[in-house]
């Protein structure tokens, strides 16, 4: 393995990252942010000049459709690690697991393995200790020994670092997120929706996306937010949407939870089912509610903010763009939901710049994101030829 491509410019390097392919040949792009993830990942590797070659290693259960309609990626991109194995000099492991057959061969050859952790497994392996039934999809570390590094975003240092070091026994680096606005403009050119937050409705339509799959991100506290907002200006309310809710209409806690909302008894605040975010904000929503407990970074504030979309969230990460508020402070929140009601047209502008900024730190065609990134392939490189 070289890496003379980081250094001399004699070749490129050349990279795979995994991703899993359906049975139908399809990626389920939207089913959650780690698929997504891959592509952003791919997208960032492919622009630099560093950079020879970019596989999409498919450890599914199809193979792609050809073309790849929904995700726009050329042929010869998505194949299997053992096609391509003379050509590659580091492996990211994110959208599919490695085998453990893979793994060796990677390593016989000294190709370094990375570990790209966009998730937090501790939270949800703390989860799966007292859910009933079993949560499924805990993770269960026949992987403990097979990266060589792994790379985390910011949202989970404070709770996965340390456990994530321990268990793989290996250097945890964080890196920063990265995100584009790819998927919004792929569905917009299919799609006859406008994507964009609209100006001069008296009455806002206040949407909540939190999944409810993970105490890291639930609808609790965004719905006390909309009804403690709602309890002070019912009349600037036209519907409160809790999407990911309707699922659990027969849970007795969470029936009790909604009836006890005033705006839910006013026949304001309705439980939803799933739906693509971005489709859901386009049709249905003038702002976006959220909250996190130490998951403070998600694909969803990024698609809201570039959309000009009121987003009020308790993210520090975010403290600057949006309207914060602090932790898990509902009525805080609440008074933010009515700032926005009333200030939000007439601040757009500054609003918007703030977002743009934001969004360009993350963009994977960011100079300092990817050589970052370049910087801790290096790294990693000299570690395992020495």
């Amino acid at each position: 393995m070289t890496l003379s491509g980081l250094h001399d410019g004699s070749r490129g390097y050349r990279i795979g990252i995994t991703i899993f392919v359906t049975a139908e040949g399809t990626l389920n792009l939207f089913e959650n942010g780690l698929r997504q993830n891959v592509l952003f990942l791919y997208q960032m590797f492919k622009a630099s000049p560093r950079c020879d070659q970019v596989f999409l290693l498919n450890h599914g259960d199809g193979e792609p459709e050809d073309p790849m309609g929904e995700a726009g990626i050329p042929p010869g991109v998505i194949v299997r690690t053992h096609t391509v194995l003379d050509q590659l000099d580091f492996v990211i492991s994110i959208g599919a697991a490695l085998d453990r057959t893979t793994v060796l061969e990677l390593k016989r050859r000294e190709i370094p393995v990375i570990g790209y952790k966009c998730g937090n497994g501790g939270v949800i392996a703390m989860e799966a200790m007292c859910a009933y039934p079993p949560r499924p999809d805990a993770e269960r570390y026949f992987d403990a020994d097979y990266f060589d590094a792994i790379w985390m975003t910011p949202q989970h240092i404070h709770t996965y670092k340390g456990w994530c070091e321990t268990v793989y026994r290996t250097t945890v680096s964080e890196v920063g997120q990265v995100w584009s606005d790819w998927f919004i403009q792929r569905r917009s050119e299919n799609s006859p929706r406008h994507f964009g937050y609209r100006s001069g409705k008296a009455r806002w339509r206040v949407g909540v996306l939190d999944p409810n799959i993970t105490v890291m991100k639930t609808s609790h506290l965004p719905m006390l937010v909309c009804d403690a907002a709602w309890r002070q200006a019912p009349d600037r309310f036209e519907a409160i949407y809790i999407s990911n809710g309707l699922r659990y209409q027969g849970s007795p806690h969470f029936r009790g939870f909604y009836r006890s909302m005033h705006a839910a008894r006013a026949g304001v605040m309705t439980l939803e089912p799933r739906f693509v975010g971005i489709d859901m904000i386009a049709d249905h929503c003038e702002a976006v509610v959220t909250h996190q407990w130490e998951n403070g970074l998600n694909y969803l504030y990024y698609e809201a903010l570039y959309g000009g979309y009121p987003l009020i969230h308790n993210s520090s990460f975010l403290h600057d763009a949006g309207y914060y508020y602090p932790d898990f402070d509902a009525l805080a929140g609440g008074d933010r939901l009515l700032d926005a009601i009333a200030h939000h047209d007439n601040e757009l502008a500054a609003y918007r710049s703030t977002a743009d900024r934001l969004i360009a730190s993350v963009s994977p065609f960011s100079a300092r994101n990817l050589e970052h990134h370049e910087r801790l392939l290096a790294d990693l490189g000299r570690q395992v030829a020495s």
